[in-house]
């Protein structure tokens, strides 16, 4: 009888394993199903995880802003080119292509009316009167009253300004060929500047108070001829006044 029983008992708990693991079984089906079937051997489909990056709100360069970029990367360029222009002697430009050259033919304008307070001459002593002594001066001084215009003798370029406590202010005009002219004694509020082309008569300056190397000559020009660095008397060059 006791050994039917643990029979039974055997029987009993084989059935209940049995079931639990078939249970088990439909378990882990039920569990892939609801899955829906991404895995794949631990791989994953870069198409389903990665969205699209969605590019319907980036702006287009606009033709105006593609100019504008164009534009500031060519201005370094442009800057240069015009520097290089302002550069340039003012011989090669439309501008003076029409200036005449001066040559030993030709003859300058007084560049003020008035008479000579002090001569030319660089092989003999002149007396100077503001300094009480004899000495050479490669210039004629002509008197001008306080403001008067002084002109361009010749057309040229003018080559050089400059302020010294002797002829205080300078400017030098470049009439090619080798010619060369200065005016001294001018007010510093000159009506030209360095480079610029001039044409004979035109206004460069005004005539200044003497400064105190040549006070006792009163208000004059200083005006100086030079060939090749070589001053030349300006009385054979300037054009002869009627008496």
């Amino acid at each position: 009888m006791n050994n039917n029983e643990n029979y039974d008992k055997k029987g009993f708990y084989m059935i209940l394993y049995t079931l639990a693991a078939v249970f088990l079984l439909i378990a882990f089906g039920i569990s892939i199903l609801n899955s829906g079937g991404s895995a794949d051997n631990g791989n994953i489909n870069p198409e389903e995880e990665i969205a699209p990056v969605d590019k319907s709100n980036v702006s287009k360069l606009t033709t105006e802003a593609a100019t504008e970029t164009a534009s500031a990367s060519e201005a370094p360029t442009e800057a240069i080119t015009r520097r290089a222009l302002d550069s340039t002697s003012l011989y090669d430009t439309n501008e003076s292509a029409d200036l005449t050259l001066f040559d030993d033919n030709q003859e300058m304008s007084w560049p003020v009316s008035g008479q000579i307070v002090m001569d030319y001459s660089v092989e003999t002593g002149i007396f100077d009167r503001t300094l009480e002594q004899y000495r050479t001066n490669d210039s004629i001084c002509i008197s001008a009253p306080l403001g008067t215009d002084v002109m361009a003798a010749a057309d040229g370029t003018v080559a050089a300004i400059r302020k010294d406590n002797v002829d205080g202010v300078t400017v030098e005009l470049d009439h090619g060929n080798g010619w060369k002219t200065t005016y001294s004694q001018l007010q510093e509020n000159l009506t030209v500047s360095e480079g610029q082309a001039v044409y004979r008569g035109d206004t460069i300056g005004k005539i200044a108070k003497p400064t105190g190397y040549s006070s006792a000559l009163d208000c004059h020009l200083d005006f100086s001829v030079f060939k090749d660095d070589v001053s030349t008397d300006p009385k054979l060059i300037l054009a002869q006044l009627d008496e």
